[in-house]
């Protein structure tokens, strides 16, 4: 069976740290890191991603800004993509959803939920 390639951008390293021990617990995943908005933009791209994991509030570039990136490459047009943010104003996540993302998840993350997310995602 072909790994999934997970690719998340995100600056928190405490929070890095909680998604690669998530996804770790899915067999068959490859994960690939970025913490800056405009390299994370650039790794995605020279990738073949299954699933993009994307924090809003990135240093260089924001997360909204990556996707809508992304979204003018036809590849990643069928890519499923999660926004997580600590952004839990009222309106925040009708405006990420309206940019466009499948999901959004507000920090902290709640793991178990998390991880159903990620393997309905990528249907595992």
């Amino acid at each position: 069976m072909k790994k999934k390639k997970v690719y998340v951008v995100e600056d928190n390293e405490k929070n890095m740290k909680l998604f690669r021990a998530i996804l770790k617990l899915i067999p068959d995943l490859d994960i690939f890191e970025e913490s800056r908005g405009d390299l994370g933009l650039e790794l995605i791209k020279s990738g073949d991603p299954d699933l993009v994991i994307l924090d809003i509030q990135l240093p260089e570039m924001s997360g909204i800004e990556i996707y809508n990136e992304l979204q003018k490459i036809e590849r990643f047009k069928n890519v499923p993509f999660i926004a997580v943010t600590s952004f839990a104003m009222k309106g925040d996540k009708e405006r990420i959803l309206a940019a466009g993302f499948d999901n959004y998840v507000s920090k902290p993350i709640k793991i178990h939920e998390f991880r159903e997310l990620v393997q309905k995602l990528l249907k595992v």
